[in-house]
């Protein structure tokens, strides 16, 4: 039976790494800063209830012109990126786990009860909806006329994006103990691109479900169960013929998309989304350490370690800056030439643990207490 940890578990363990003591988390206090600007709020839109399982992936998503954003209570809307108007909202009546994903008029979501719901991208009615094998927490993929999604149970799913007739499945093994996370899949080339928690990356076809490759990013390694979590957890980015991808306790690295051979790999434990920007990746660390790395060598070019445990969401570029936010809700400015820290706000006291979204020069920003902001630098 897979076990999962949960709440201040899965905090302990993110902190206590490959040891076998367990620490009581305790995030580092802000230092004091002079701001060498401040943050504009420009708009703000209550989407939902907001949510305490920082674990789920919704995180916002910009497309024919407006911002899609699912929050956990089960809301999911359209919002007018200029003004934060609602365009069109849906109320699904169950907790949402991941998503969305929007492409091809459609949006979808996974929700924490085990469906994948797909839903019109110009009004939000209700396409279809399929029950999988397990929970979703991660968001679903949509292209090639198909939606694929990755269940915690280790089942990779794909539908006919139009009829949601399910055309294949994958079963892959997975540890007895792993991270509350999951791999978000990404469609590319004609295949289907997932990580797993036994730290493995894989590309399926998307006409029949055949593995095209495998490849072992992390080998789980130790004497205890904690210290084998190698759980991929994180959405590979595609960057032309490169896939860029990490893994908890183990390893970043650049895979040949055509046949999963490496093209560098360097030590680094993360189960944040990494962001491709131009010619470097941006990445939080597990322990909220966040550095630029060159996508050509894999070499670290900065590394700012003054947010140690604050639960940092994934870093952003925002033009020379890099942004991230916290568990308290600030919104966090780096340089992104040094790593240089260089102002913070406050956006929202309930927290921010959803990806940042960068539109132009505003950040889209999905709070944990349901309300979606727009800031700018000022």
């Amino acid at each position: 039976m897979r076990l999962i940890f949960w709440g201040i578990i899965v905090a302990v363990i993110l902190v206590s790494g490959c040891s076998d003591e367990v620490d009581i988390y305790e995030p580092d206090p802000l230092v004091e800063l002079d701001n060498q600007f401040e943050t504009e709020e420009l708009w703000s839109v209550s989407i939902g209830d907001g949510t305490t399982d920082t674990t789920v992936k919704v995180s916002p998503v910009f497309a024919y012109g407006k911002i899609f954003v699912a929050e956990n209570s089960g809301q999911i809307a359209a919002v007018n990126h200029e003004n934060g108007d609602i365009v069109w909202r849906t109320e699904l009546e169950t907790e949402i786990g991941g998503g969305p994903a929007v492409a091809n008029d459609l949006v979808a979501v996974g929700t924490q009860h085990g469906e994948l719901v797909v839903l019109s991208a110009e009004d939000g009615s209700i396409k279809w909806r399929k029950s999988v094998s397990s929970e979703v927490i991660s968001s679903p993929a949509i292209g090639d006329g198909y939606v694929v999604v990755n269940s915690v149970d280790g089942k990779i799913t794909a539908f006919d994006a139009e009829t949601g007739e399910q055309k294949w499945f994958y079963d892959q093994l997975i540890p007895s103990l792993t991270l509350r996370g999951n791999s978000s899949p990404v469609i590319a080339g004609g295949g289907a691109i997932s990580g797993f928690s036994n730290g493995k990356l894989a590309v399926f076809l998307l006409q029949n479900g055949r593995m095209a490759w495998e490849k072992t990013i992390t080998a789980p390694i130790g004497r205890s169960e904690i210290q084998k979590l190698v759980d991929v957890d994180i959405r590979p980015q595609v960057a032309g013929a490169n896939i860029y991808v990490a893994s908890y306790n183990g390893n970043l690295a650049s895979l040949d998309a055509r046949n999963g051979e490496v093209n560098w790999q360097r030590e680094l434990s993360t189960f944040q989304e990494i962001t491709v920007s131009e010619l470097i990746l941006l990445v939080t660390h597990e322990n909220s350490f966040v550095s630029a790395v060159n996508r050509d060598n894999g070499i670290i070019l900065w590394t700012q370690k003054s947010l140690h445990r604050r639960q940092l969401t994934p870093p952003v570029a925002v033009g020379d800056k890099v942004a991230a936010a916290d568990f308290e809700g600030y919104l966090h400015w780096f340089s992104r030439q040094n790593g240089e820290m260089l102002s913070r706000e406050q956006i929202d006291s309930d927290g921010i643990s959803a990806a940042p979204l960068v539109i132009e020069d505003k950040i889209i920003l999905l709070g944990n207490s349901g309300t979606l902001y727009a800031v700018k630098q000022e």
